[in-house]
C-alpha cells in the first residue's frame, strides 16, 4: 500500500488548494455579490411585492453560503493550527 502515498499527498494538496482558492475568492465577491444581488433583485421586472420576496429568498441564499464558506474556513484554519503544533 506504500505506492498509494505520493498519490494521497498529492489529492490532500488539491484539496486544501481549492479550499483555499474558494475562501479567498468568496471573501473578494462578498460584498459585491451582496449589493449587486439586492440591486438586481430589486431590478427585476416583476410586480412590487415580488421583488420583496425575491429580495428575502436571496438574503436567506446569501446567508447559508456565507455560513457554509465560514465552516470551511475554520475547519481550514483548525487543521493548519493542528499542523503547526
Amino acid at each position: 500500500m506504500s505506492h498509494n502515498k505520493p498519490l494521497l499527498v498529492v489529492a490532500k494538496g488539491a484539496a486544501k488548494g481549492v479550499i483555499f482558492a474558494v475562501v479567498k475568492v468568496w471573501d473578494f465577491f462578498e460584498s459585491v455579490l451582496f449589493v449587486g444581488g439586492l440591486i438586481g433583485c430589486l431590478m427585476l421586472p416583476v410586480v412590487w411585492p415580488m421583488k420583496f420576496v425575491y429580495v428575502a429568498g436571496w438574503l436567506v441564499f446569501f446567508f447559508c453560503v456565507s455560513k457554509y464558506i465560514g465552516k470551511i474556513e475554520g475547519h481550514r484554519k483548525k487543521r493548519n493550527v493542528k499542523l503547526r503544533k
